[in-house]
């Protein structure tokens, strides 16, 4: 039998162990019953061969005796054997003729089971391919719904963007309406961060201010540094006026102490010493003052830049995860919409698959009941 042509790509039938198991012996009992078929017709020929050579023997003698029984009773011997003569060349001619439709008859026999193998291989052939069909056509289905599921996880994805781009709208609407301010990095600090992320330090992303903040900053450190470098600033300057505090609290501390002294050996204190103590006081009241102020003002700073830090934590950790689920729902859709493409192609080959196998199928039923027997 001629195999079928392939027409474009086609994947390859998988069967399992049972189904070549159950191909096997279907083709093996097929195989059987030819053989038995054929053994049979075989031994039905050769019977009605005999049959035939014996009807035809039984007839020649019968014709002989006949004649030889006509010759006798009329006693003419010379128009006897001509007759006799003519007769046998009959037989002899009626032998021959037996023997063709014999022959002939034997041909068709064996043409007639010829087709008949034929027939039954074809059978056996449509049986398989009706397997292989049915096969494919699970294969479809299956493909089918795995596409179907590859859509509806797209179409879930779409709705997530959708959803995670109204957030980042709603969060931009609520920074603009509570007068906060996203101030992006520099490109040379977003470099250097850049490179320590290489080498496994976190990344920091853009920070987010209240304007009112940012107008303190600018006023308290003018210049048009960033707002990292005047924060830094800032925290470099509270740290010098501590230290000059607590400088001048052990100067104070130190004066008092030599005051002490002095008029403990002093019994009768002058006027001069009573003058500079009295500077020394206000002086040091005024100290006091500026200190106080100092210290407010340090400790509203201070606030602030904790309020900004935890602001900017907080605005940070929620842009990265943000900004980390977009990107995984990016290459997740890609993905998705990559497997989708291979689930469509692999759905077009099986389709033209079971296209073929179904033209195939209806060819050989048209020539099964198109071919006499």
């Amino acid at each position: 039998m001629s195999s079928y042509p392939s027409s474009g790509r086609r994947r390859p039938i998988t069967r399992t162990e049972a189904e070549e198991r159950a191909l096997d012996k279907i083709s093996r009992e097929a195989e059987a019953r030819m053989k038995l078929k054929r053994e049979t017709r075989e031994q039905a020929r050769q019977g009605r061969y005999q049959l035939l050579e014996k009807k035809v023997e039984e007839d020649a003698e019968a014709f002989r005796h006949d004649t030889a029984s006509t010759s006798n009773t009329n006693g003419v011997s010379s128009s006897t054997n001509q007759t006799q003569e003519q007769l046998h060349d009959k037989v002899i001619e009626l032998q021959d003729r037996v023997q063709q439709v014999m022959f002939l008859y034997s041909q068709l026999d064996n043409e007639k089971s010829t087709l008949l193998y034929e027939v039954d291989l074809l059978k056996d052939e449509l049986e398989e391919k009706d397997a292989s069909l049915n096969l494919s056509s699970r294969e479809c289905r299956d493909l089918t719904s795995e596409v179907k599921a590859l859509k509806r996880t797209i179409d879930a994805l779409h709705a997530t963007q959708q959803q995670l781009k109204s957030e980042i709208s709603q969060r931009d609407q609520l920074i603009q309406e509570n007068g906060l301010c996203l101030v992006e990095e520099d490109p040379e600090e977003e470099g250097s961060e850049s490179s320590n992320n290489a080498s496994g330090e976190i990344r920091s992303g853009p920070y987010l201010f209240k304007r009112e903040t940012i107008r303190l900053v600018d006023r308290v450190v003018p210049g048009a540094a960033s707002l990292d470098e005047k924060v830094q600033k800032l925290i470099d300057t509270n740290k010098k006026m501590r230290k000059d505090y607590e400088e001048l609290e052990q100067t104070i501390y130190t004066q008092r102490h030599a005051r002490n002294a002095r008029d403990s050996a002093n019994v009768m204190p002058n006027q001069g010493v009573d003058d500079v103590n009295k500077d020394a006081a206000k002086h040091l009241a005024e100290m006091k003052l500026k200190m106080q102020d100092l210290e407010r003002e340090n400790t509203n700073q201070q606030g602030n830049v904790i309020r900004m830090e935890g602001q900017m934590k907080r605005y940070k950790s929620n842009a990265d995860a943000a900004e980390k689920e977009l990107d995984e729902l990016k290459t997740q859709m890609r993905q998705t919409k990559k497997e989708l493409r291979d689930k469509e192609n692999a759905l077009d080959e099986q389709k033209e698959t079971n296209k073929h196998l179904q033209s195939r199928l209806e060819k050989m039923r048209m020539q099964r009941t198109g071919r006499p027997l």
